[in-house]
């Protein structure tokens, strides 16, 4: 737990700024005190390094490394060195493939570590990060932006689930296929919906993937490939349909940063870690559906 009162906002560090979301979380969090998301503020980032077999990274770490500077965040030598001037830090790196490292380089230090959106991409990768975690003393956060907008909480509401059917951008990068990019953000809403406790993932078709829990409700993923600011979802249960509708943009984002700050202060994740390890577990078996083109069961 981060002592404090909401008149000491927490000092937040960024580790890689390849992302739209390091200058946005500056801009949110403002001076900590009148900004759109009060108790944080942003003191301190590094660079990061970008694959050149990633373009999301390599096309815009630059430019972006310029926008966090001009918004008055100086950039530090290393992650470490950012950790020096912060309370927490926050992995905004758009490349999974760097979480893990980043992830164990940071939690020895024993402060808080926000991975966005894409934890890891194996659970071989999750259960190490978050075993070292948890022999540091580092509490582990987590979470899709869209599990926190008040559009999808309402629409979950505290009726029975049975049924989740969800439908948005579904875009690749080189190294993060079928779900791995754009489509962690639809496995991380029907496990926010359904909790932990999938057991077969068929991604065998593409564009589509279907999730059977062992008490045998479901949640299907679809959408397109082309990217667009849209995700939209039906959730089923005895008391009828719900239907939620998430614009993506910097208004979203603004649940996430508040359950961040909010888990730095109580000392707990924001995001359950059975959930954290289920999103990914999902995410590589869909991996393996895609390519084998038949479904996965997970192990119990």
């Amino acid at each position: 737990m981060i002592p404090g009162s909401p008149a000491a906002p927490l000092r937040f560090g960024l580790i890689g700024v390849d992302s739209p979301h390091a200058p946005s979380f500056i801009r949110l969090f403002g001076d900590g005190v009148t900004g759109t998301v009060p108790g944080g503020t942003i003191t301190a980032a590094w660079k990061g390094e970008a694959a050149a077999d990633f373009p999301p990274g390599r096309d815009r770490i630059e430019s972006f490394a310029q926008e966090v500077t001009a918004l008055g965040v100086p950039l530090r030598a290393s992650p470490e060195e950012v950790a020096e001037h912060c309370d927490a830090l926050l992995v905004v790196a758009s490349d999974a493939r760097t979480h893990a490292g980043y992830f164990t380089r940071l939690a020895p230090l024993g402060k808080p570590v926000y991975v966005d959106t894409r934890f890891a991409l194996t659970t071989r990768d999750a259960r190490h990060m978050l075993g070292c975690a948890s022999a540091s003393g580092c509490l582990p956060l987590a979470g899709s932006p869209k599990r926190f907008t008040p559009e999808f909480r309402d629409a979950v509401g505290s009726g029975r689930i049975d049924r989740v059917d969800l439908t948005g951008p579904l875009p690749t990068q080189p190294g993060h296929p079928v779900l791995d990019w754009y489509g962690v953000h639809l496995v991380d809403l029907a496990v926010a919906a359904l909790g932990p406790g999938c057991v077969g993932v068929d991604a065998s078709a593409s564009g589509s993937t279907t999730l059977t829990w062992s008490d045998g409700r479901v949640a299907t993923l679809g959408g397109d490939e082309e990217w667009s600011p849209l995700t939209t979802g039906r959730l089923s249960g005895p008391a009828g349909d719900r239907h939620f509708t998430i614009e993506a943009g910097p208004p979203m984002l603004s649940g996430l940063l508040t359950s961040i700050v909010d888990a730095c202060r109580r000392g707990a994740p924001n995001v359950p870690l059975a959930e954290v390890s289920e999103i990914v577990s999902i995410v590589e078996a869909a991996r393996r559906s895609r390519a084998a083109g038949v479904p996965v069961t997970l192990p119990g």
